[in-house]
């Protein structure tokens, strides 16, 4: 199975399996080895140099190079388990010297820096422990094919010479007796695991003490992002509507009026001739089609920017898009009185319309089933439908559009889409915004 989590807050709760945790101690180990020998030398030779022109510019090298470490330890962990770790908080800047500027006054950039030197006795417990036991685990595992590379031997006192392993003076010098080895070496494979899980939320849960930023930063930059959203939505939707009046509707009513000045221009002749009435009669025809269209196209433009069933309630509204929906679709809505907030409703009412068109669209889906319900103060929509699966958030994509338009309102969007099938959208939003 395939999860994807998109706008996860980062306080949220580590999924660390027993597959992933090895992974990410052995991964972990080798890039903070990395992190911390290529940051020590700049710092080093950026204080050596202090005197030269060169000194400030090796040590914001070595607080860049941190940072780069930073992001890529941060993306281990979201490959791994799924949790967005909040980078410290800092900005970028353009040129040179305000780069060098920048970096040398960097706290967040100085907090990676800390975090790589601090973390050593935790790393050095994730080599030793995690990576040592995995090692003679994989070791002891297979020690029955490997004891004959094995050049242990010992000469007993009357001469004899006995090879293999003897703990506590046991020799293991038998296949049957290698047995005991693999045994043991499943014993702390098992064992391995269970630390590596341990060690990996502790590593987490100390990255999130030093690094990351507060409850209040992480709120300050969320808000941030939404804000710089919403403007942006705004300004997109603004640029919509105006696009399709002066496309759409527009074009239909300037051309209604040619139609009819030609109407009027063909009145004003001989009624008595059978063509020209014949003719006039194609005109009111194409004038009326035309107008017809014209207030199918503004209809749609206003669906579009506030369904007038919504006035009615979510549940009446959801009905009618569901029965006039691209594929057939089941909807149970559960929503006690009182009723959300009016852009709670209509912020719900669009995520179902964009879920069902990309589940008809984009994954051949046949049926849908679209479920509302109050959990608590939240308002959750789950839509769940039969098609080929495999949704993942890309960047500038639907799903990651869908979950930045949530985001203004504190909404959070959960996609679980395994290859093959089926998607399950889990939106969430509160009932008051």
């Amino acid at each position: 199975m395939t999860a994807s989590s998109v706008a996860e807050p980062s306080s949220a709760p580590p999924r660390i399996t027993f597959a992933a945790a090895p992974v990410y101690v052995v991964a972990s180990s080798v890039l903070w080895a990395l992190g911390i020998a290529a940051t020590s030398v700049l710092l080093l030779l950026g204080v050596v140099l202090a005197v030269t022109p060169f000194g400030l510019w090796v040590i914001a090298g070595a607080v860049a190079c941190a940072r780069g470490f930073g992001r890529l330890y941060r993306g281990l962990v979201h490959k791994l388990f799924k949790v967005r770790l909040e980078p410290p908080v800092g900005r970028t800047e353009r040129g040179i010297l305000a780069w060098r500027r920048f970096m040398l006054g960097d706290g967040g950039g100085w907090t990676e820096v800390a975090f790589l030197l601090i973390r050593v006795p935790l790393a050095l417990v994730n080599f030793v422990i995690g990576v040592g036991m995995l090692s003679y685990g994989l070791l002891w595992l297979f020690w029955p094919l490997l004891r004959n590379w094995d050049d242990i031997s010992t000469v007993q006192d009357d001469g004899t010479v006995r090879r293999g392993l003897h703990p506590f003076g046991f020799y293991i010098d038998t296949l049957p007796r290698s047995f005991l080895v693999s045994a043991a070496g499943v014993l702390l494979m098992a064992l391995a695991l269970w630390t590596a899980r341990k060690l990996a939320g502790l590593d987490l849960l100390f990255y999130r003490t030093v690094v990351s930023p507060g409850r209040m930063a992480a709120r300050v930059r969320q808000l941030e992002r939404s804000r710089s959203y919403a403007v942006d939505d705004s300004a997109a939707t603004l640029r919509r509507i105006e696009r399709d009046l002066h496309d759409g509707a527009q074009a239909r009513l300037v051309a209604l009026g040619m139609q009819l000045v030609l109407l009027k221009d063909s009145l004003e002749g001989d009624a008595a001739d059978a063509g020209q009435l014949a003719h006039s009669r194609g005109l009111v025809d194409t004038a009326q089609q035309t107008a017809k269209t014209a207030i199918a196209e503004l209809r749609v433009l206003v669906r579009g920017i506030h369904p007038p069933t919504l006035d009615q309630g979510l549940e009446p509204a959801l009905r009618t898009l569901t029965a006039n929906g691209p594929i057939p679709t089941t909807l149970t809505v559960d929503v006690p009185a009182p009723r959300p907030a009016a852009a709670i409703e209509a912020m719900a009412y669009f995520c179902v319309a964009e879920l069902l068109t990309n589940a008809a669209k984009h994954a051949s889906a046949r049926r849908a089933v679209v479920r509302l319900e109050v959990v608590g103060e939240r308002l959750v929509v789950r839509v769940e439908d039969d098609g080929r699966g495999g949704a993942v958030s890309r960047p500038g994509g639907g799903l990651a559009g869908l979950a930045d338009r949530v985001g203004t309102v504190d909404g959070t969007v959960v996609i679980d889409s395994p290859a093959g099938g089926p998607t399950v959208v889990t939106v969430s939003l509160p009932t008051k915004p």
